[in-house]
């Protein structure tokens, strides 16, 4: 953790040099606005690459929103500017999300929201804290909105879940519901996400007295796991635990498994990277028995005209449209409440709205607002499985208080 803040820190301070020299004549450009000046709203999102449905399916998302919002006469009667930025560095590489957010301050923006990826996220909250802009992105790890020390980072708002509320929840899921089976982990150590959720998963299995047999690890990009999934079946699990970032390597997985003959025996258990039409296409009839929990059930009236909209819309495009695609379209209205409860684009005023809220109707749920750490109270869980190739819907699941 130490090593990885401290790379960030170098590069943002690189980049921040960089960023005032350009900077020095035209200043953020906050001071020359007036109230009639279109609201400046950046988005960062990983939107090129065999990954790119993560950054476009919001980005389309988002893009027909504030289409709308501006036909409707937009925010406080100001108009959206709404600039697209493609962030989509391998690996751990942050530096173009930290130039495009310098890119977006120079240009004098109100908001920046996204990206999804923790460690760009982390990269974007370091900048934004210290500049005084509000900053909403869905990296979900705890550093997002949690400085090295321990502090809240004031300018940064999570719109979605914590990795830890999700890997609790189905970690007592499993446990509860499933009937304590023996869990094997594969996951990748490459993305600081990744690490966290399993740790938290294993820490909170173990906790509850669950059966914890073994790990393996595997490297971004990888497409080949038949020698991780042979050590791992010696173990005799009944599930394999994967908190995977993309759906393409939970589909190679489903589909080792089957071809090596265990998928009778072993059933994969996730998180809502699972939850994607596309992951059905790549290896439906090897996901028989996938568990996986997510933040909506997209089978809900909620999501009828949403996901009309989007294929009428971006059909064209291939991509389905996706569970992680609607949380970071939770970034407009967390925009859109702050806003308008603020009635204007004080930055002051609209992180007061923020930390002050008590009920914001998200697009994937509504919440209670948030924590003193920048964390949405109230997200909701659906637990599903797959079920003769379909996604199906296993109800609404809460961890157990303690």
């Amino acid at each position: 953790m130490k090593k990885f803040l401290a790379i960030v820190l170098v590069v943002l301070m690189a980049c921040s040099f960089a960023a005032c020299g350009n900077n020095s004549d035209s200043g953020n450009g906050d001071s020359a606005k007036t109230d009639g000046d279109p609201i400046v709203i950046g988005f960062l999102g990983w939107s090129s690459g065999p990954d790119s449905l993560y950054g476009l399916v919001p980005q389309y998302l988002l893009t027909d929103y504030f289409k709308q919002v501006n036909m409707d006469g937009g925010w406080l009667g100001r108009q959206i500017d709404f600039r697209t930025y493609d962030v989509s560095g391998l690996g751990g590489d942050f530096s173009e999300a930290v130039n495009a957010t310098n890119k977006l301050i120079q240009a004098g923006v109100d908001i920046i929201i996204g990206p999804s990826n923790s460690t760009q996220s982390t990269a974007v909250a370091e900048i934004c804290n210290r500049e005084g802009i509000l900053h909403i992105p869905s990296g979900s790890s705890a550093i997002v909105t949690v400085d090295e020390n321990g502090k809240t980072r004031p300018w940064t708002f999570r719109a979605g879940p914590e990795n830890s509320d999700y890997l609790i929840n189905i970690a007592n899921y499993a446990y509860h519901e499933l009937n304590n089976p023996k869990i094997a982990v594969l996951y990748e150590t490459t993305q600081i996400d990744c690490v966290n959720m399993r740790d938290t998963f294993v820490n909170t299995l173990e906790d509850l007295g669950g059966t914890f047999v073994g790990e393996a690890t595997y490297q971004i990009d990888d497409q080949e796991f038949r020698a991780q999934l042979r050590s791992l079946a010696e173990k005799n699990p009944d599930y394999i635990f994967m908190p995977a970032m993309g759906y393409k390597e939970i589909g190679y997985v489903a589909n080792q498994l089957k071809e090596l003959g265990y998928a009778d025996k072993i059933k994969l258990l996730t998180i809502s990277t699972a939850d994607n039409k596309d992951l059905l296409a790549l290896a439906g009839p090897a996901l028989e028995g996938c568990v996986f929990n997510t933040t909506a059930d997209m089978s809900s009236p909620r999501f009828t005209e949403i996901t009309k909209q989007y294929y009428d819309n971006h059909g064209a495009s291939g991509m389905a449209l996706h569970v992680d695609g609607l949380v970071s379209f939770n970034e407009a209205k967390l925009v859109e409440y702050a806003i308008n409860t603020a009635g204007s684009t004080d930055p002051e005023a609209m992180r007061k709205a923020l930390e002050e809220a008590k009920e914001i109707d998200l697009i994937t749920c509504p919440v209670r607002g948030y924590d003193e750490q920048h964390n949405l109270l109230g997200f909701q869980y659906n637990v599903v499985t797959v079920k003769n190739g379909q996604f199906v819907s296993l109800g609404e699941y809460a961890a157990p208080a303690k």
